[in-house]
């Protein structure tokens, strides 16, 4: 029995990493300007000791706290003022504070990501965006509970609609639909509405909505967020049986983003975020932390001044970075 409880953490540790390194950092209306890139790395810890099994809430004493803790790096190049091309591809390390089994580590999965300004009218931006995310190293998927990522390979394609207001208020909407390809285990045989004979796992596509509201400027940013996941599926982990990767995995999370740029460091972005798992199907109640040290590069060419054009935050960024760029190709030119 207490490896089947092992197990169950270890299905919703793992699924639950797959999909938070895809979503991360590519859900806003914030594009770089053109030739601009950010870049740099962010830490992220998650830990939980309760689960709801099914829509039953419980925990496991023999397991205690399962910990995951993800260190990423991430950029995000302009390649025009409304197109551009991001990346994130983190490195994981999972352990339990009770039991026997040991952790996991090791980088996981890359992820790609191209987005688009499809049309501005007035203070609503409406982006379109489509990636994938490609494991990079061979770890073992079906080690539970203990394992770093699913090894599924994910294609996305994702809408997003960024409305600003007065006083520097901004709200921000996204859906995602994340298709996944078929997983191979190192076993021959698993249970889930019945015995499959077989090593390949089928893994349900994932829907995905959030939603973030509050002030975002150049400067500063402090957003409520809100975040909705829907795996598409029935599978319920069993009372107190061995799941497997298909299991459905629904739930709720609110929480906060916080960050500022730094000017006497070259507006450096050190940014803060902090969310919690309120309701969920076949999912730990996790608390997740992480913190972001990202920093612009201007790659212009010919560019008079050492201020980098930077990111668009706001609509009426787009003109005043174009007049910018204008003004200095004028000045050299003379």
């Amino acid at each position: 029995m207490k490896k089947n409880i092992y197990t169950i953490f270890a299905l919703l540790g793992c699924l639950c990493l797959q999909f938070r390194s895809v979503a991360q950092n590519m859900t806003d209306g914030i594009f770089m300007a053109k030739n601009n890139f950010c870049g740099g790395f962010g830490y992220t810890y998650d830990a939980w000791n309760q689960y709801w099994e099914g829509s039953l809430f419980r925990e496991n004493k023999n397991l205690g706290t399962v910990k995951t803790q993800m260190v990423t790096a991430m950029g995000n190049y302009g390649i025009s003022d409304r197109f551009n091309a991001l990346f994130m591809l983190p490195y994981v390390k999972t352990e339990a504070t009770k039991g026997t089994l040991s952790g996991m580590s090791g980088v996981q999965d890359l992820t790609l990501a191209l987005k688009y300004r499809i049309a501005q009218i007035k203070n609503i931006s409406l982006i379109g965006s489509v990636g994938s995310s490609i494991p990079v190293t061979n770890y073992v998927a079906d080690f539970m509970p203990l394992s770093i990522g699913s090894q599924a390979k994910t294609f996305f394609t994702r809408g997003i609609v960024y409305y600003t207001l007065p006083h520097d208020l901004a709200f921000t909407a996204q859906g995602i639909y994340m298709h996944r390809t078929n997983v191979r285990m190192d076993r021959t045989m698993y249970y889930t509405d019945q015995a499959y004979f077989t090593n390949e796992v089928a893994m349900p596509n994932i829907v995905n909505f959030s939603a973030k509201f509050g002030h975002y400027s150049y400067r500063w940013q402090l957003e409520a967020t809100y975040e909705q996941n829907i795996t598409q599926g029935s599978i319920d982990i069993r009372r107190n049986d061995m799941p497997t990767l298909p299991v459905k995995m629904d739930f709720t999370k609110v929480g906060f983003v916080a960050a500022y740029r730094i000017p006497q460091l070259n507006d450096l972005q050190v940014q803060l975020t902090a969310s919690q798992v309120v309701a969920g199907r076949n999912v730990g109640k996790s608390t997740n932390l992480s913190i972001s040290i990202l920093q612009f590069i201007d790659f212009r060419r010919n560019r008079k001044s050492d201020m980098p054009s930077g990111p668009i935050c706001r609509p009426g960024d787009v003109n005043h970075i174009q007049m910018q760029q204008q003004k200095e190709n004028h000045e050299h030119k003379e």
